[in-house]
């Protein structure tokens, strides 16, 4: 569609997107890698993450952050899941050393309550899910250099069970999905560094399935098990890359993240996605993304 806006005196174009890009959001008020996220592109959440430690909670309206409450407990390599007003943290390191905790916090929008904790304590654990239908995954345990798992549980909204494991124990993951329907994508297994491991969960049992292209640890999610993205992570360096997956297989997107980065957090879906925070260096910088096929209205410019 092409149009004048008589309003403006400008031409105007619609059209849909041939491929994603990423555009520059407001910056977070505490900057900080390691931290979890969840929500959308206009409503998201960030909590916890470091250094050093952190407790603070920050809200995103699409344009700006406000500090809101904070966790009860400080931790990096934290999960979380859910939405802005209903959301839920569990695991994470309350040290920089690896002191692994199962201590779980629900938010009701304005504060975060302590429920009862995980079964197994882990930290940079997958997660995804609901505030009150939840599920959290490998990781690691106490102690540096300690084995990682591939114990996997479900929460209720009152206790942890549980359920069947992955297929290959590993940490730090990228967790995309609801209870009943998710992936678990990359991550590391010592003494190897990051791997391309993409896994399936049906609600019930984890399968492997097409493997990311470019092997990543703590990528930023968004999307759903059957239209996904991953963004950045750490392969062993920061990366920018950009991958799309559409219930069968992997494709990189030729635009990527404006700054490389790991540790980052994220939400939103495969066509309105959000990247908040990680690092190195540590950094608050936020970027909005725009998926391919997506309508934009532009003004038409004489060059």
């Amino acid at each position: 569609q092409v149009w004048y806006n008589s309003t403006s005196a400008t031409l105007k174009v619609r059209a849909a997107t041939t491929a994603g890009t990423w555009a520059s959001g407001g910056t977070m008020i505490t900057a900080r890698q390691t931290l979890a996220g969840c929500g959308t592109q206009t409503a998201a959440l960030g909590f916890g993450g470091y250094a050093p430690n952190r407790n603070q909670s920050e809200k995103y309206n699409g344009s700006t952050w406000t500090s809101t409450s904070p966790l009860n407990t400080a931790r990096r390599g934290i999960s979380g899941c859910g939405t802005q007003t209903s959301a839920l943290a569990f695991g994470g390191d309350v040290s920089n050393v690896g002191i692994a905790t199962g201590a779980t916090e629900k938010f009701n929008g304005t504060t975060w309550t302590a429920v009862t904790a995980m079964n197994t304590i882990r930290y940079f654990g997958g997660g995804f899910g609901l505030q009150t239908a939840a599920l959290s995954f490998g990781g690691s345990s106490t102690g540096p250099g300690s084995p990682q798992l591939a114990t996997t549980e479900s929460y209720n909204g009152s206790t942890w069970t549980a359920v069947n494991s992955l297929n290959a124990a590993r940490t730090a993951m990228t967790g995309i999905g609801i209870l009943t329907a998710g992936l678990a994508v990359g991550g590391q297994q010592s003494p190897a560094g990051s791997n391309t491991l993409t896994e399936s969960w049906n609600g019930t049992s984890w399968a492997p399935i097409s493997s990311i292209n470019t092997a990543t640890a703590v990528g930023s999610p968004a999307g759903t098990q059957t239209a996904a993205l991953v963004a950045g992570g750490y392969g062993p360096a920061a990366l920018s890359n950009t991958e799309l997956w559409n219930g069968t297989s992997w494709t990189t997107n030729p635009n990527g993240l404006a700054a490389a980065r790991g540790g980052s957090a994220g939400g939103g879906s495969q066509t309105a996605a959000l990247v908040f925070g990680g690092g190195p260096p540590t950094t608050g910088v936020t970027e909005e993304w725009t998926g391919p096929g997506t309508a934009v209205t532009k003004t038409v410019t004489a060059t």
